[in-house]
């Protein structure tokens, strides 16, 4: 049997939340998600991810609608995989996420928010290295010319 580190795990997870292309705005917006966690919390960042992933104003735009579904989605099926969450994540409406985090014990909550705050710092971090792998090479520095002076 093969073990598995938690941060591999943890990787893996917010690689399957990544937008498939991340522009400069979803990038800020994946980085934006630690701070929020932090200052309003699980459940008012889940609100506002669920939100934008179902806001037709955002179609268009840069940060688009599918890129904060895979991320509502993310954190649904995060949280029920580590029994945080009951029920079948794929068809935990919105809504009922939000009833049960705000009906979930404090030791609960507090672990599903520390789960959610380290994943969000993964799914920062993987959308750091996608922008930065899509972007034009004259936007990156030359890593064969050195440091910079």
């Amino acid at each position: 049997m093969t073990a598995t580190r938690i941060d591999q795990d943890m990787a893996a997870s917010a690689a399957a939340m990544l937008a498939p292309t991340v522009d400069k705005e979803l990038r800020t917006r994946y980085r934006q998600l630690r701070m929020m966690l932090h200052t309003a919390g699980l459940a008012a960042t889940y609100a506002y991810v669920a939100s934008k992933s179902n806001d037709p104003s955002t179609a268009g735009q840069q940060a688009q609608p599918a890129a904060y579904r895979l991320v509502s989605d993310g954190i649904r099926a995060r949280l029920g995989r580590l029994g945080l969450l009951d029920g079948d994540p794929a068809t935990t409406s919105h809504t009922e996420v939000l009833k049960r985090l705000g009906q979930a014990d404090a030791a609960v909550y507090l672990r599903a928010s520390a789960e959610i705050t380290h994943l969000a710092g993964w799914l920062s971090r993987l959308a750091d290295a996608m922008h930065q792998a899509d972007a034009p090479t004259g936007d990156r520095p030359d890593p064969a010319a050195g440091p910079a002076s």
